[in-house]
């Protein structure tokens, strides 16, 4: 053990957790804060939420889908 082991970084989806869980926790935070500056949102339903978080799932997809996806070659695909 005479090199120094690097500290493994946590996975992407692992941070993605990390982050979501930490602005709904800001949100919750900021709600006795903010006060009568929540008032539009108290016609929203957790359903509407549920649409939203479902919207963005999908236009994720969609990102991951076009600009991530490995692109192959003319000669790839033939061999």
């Amino acid at each position: 053990m005479s090199e120094k082991e690097k500290p493994i970084p946590p996975c992407r989806r692992c941070l993605i957790i990390r982050y979501f869980l930490v602005s709904a926790s800001l949100f919750i935070v900021c709600i006795p804060i903010a006060g009568s500056k929540f008032e539009p949102l108290k016609h929203l339903t957790a359903w509407h939420f549920v649409a939203i978080i479902f919207a963005i799932g999908i236009a994720g997809l969609i990102f991951k889908y076009i600009f991530e996806m490995p692109r192959y070659s003319d000669d790839e695909r033939d061999s």
